[in-house]
């Protein structure tokens, strides 16, 4: 599915290059000639990213993204603007555009950077998904043991004081339980370090993807 993209600008011929050069990069591009515009066509199909003019009438591009960031949390923001706009463009940094570009806008740094800012998101939201999945690994796959572990301790401390065999083997299936949730959870820790480490440094050597069906192949106790 290709990144949908809004062009915001009162500028037509800004407008209209910027749609052409970016569907050409293989965008899905709509366009919008202010803010006001720009929220109307949010409310109806969402964005993944806005290109946002700072300096458009009726609505201003710090106005509408103010309301964007509020409204429409997913949506990234991209300003531009021109160089007596700069002290506006790093408030809108401030305010939550992930990013801005001074006019006239060089199209292959703006299609570079777009396609870092939803490469980005993408690996946010896989990471995101192998966090939910280490979670429920969390309160699915310990709570069970845990609790046989609890009943067999209690088991043994009930038992009177001949009954030797049947607490040698209580204790030994515990420690058995113990053994194989301490080797799931070496297991899983890896995962979540990779995690870590993929989202911190952005490297692209480990899938989140990849470490999402790592845990659930833990969880199955199909891991080597």
């Amino acid at each position: 599915m290709n990144e949908r993209i809004l062009v915001v600008d009162d500028e037509e011929s800004l407008r209209l290059s910027l749609k052409f050069k970016l569907k050409s990069a293989g965008f899905d591009v709509d366009t919008a000639i202010d803010g006001e515009e720009a929220l109307d066509k949010l409310k109806v199909k969402p964005a993944d990213v806005v290109l946002l003019d700072i300096n458009m009438p009726r609505m201003s591009g710090i106005e509408a993204l103010t309301i964007i960031r509020q409204t429409y949390p997913q949506t990234e923001a991209i300003m531009l603007t021109g160089f007596a706009d700069f002290s506006t463009a790093i408030e809108c940094l401030k305010i939550g555009a992930k990013d801005y570009l001074v006019k006239p806008v060089d199209t292959t740094e703006l299609v570079t950077r777009l396609r870092s800012l939803v490469r980005s998101r993408s690996t946010e939201h896989a990471l995101q998904e192998v966090h939910q999945e280490y979670l429920s690994f969390l309160s699915d796959e310990l709570v069970d043991p845990l609790r046989k572990i609890e009943t067999m301790l209690e088991q043994v401390s009930k038992l009177p004081g001949d009954a030797e065999k049947e607490r040698k083997k209580l204790l030994t299936g515990a420690r058995d339980l113990v053994g194989k949730l301490g080797s799931k959870l070496k297991l899983v820790a890896d995962v979540a370090k990779r995690a870590e480490d993929t989202g911190a440094s952005g490297s692209e050597d480990v899938s989140p993807t990849e470490l999402t069906e790592k845990i659930r192949e833990i969880r199955k106790g199909s891991a080597r």
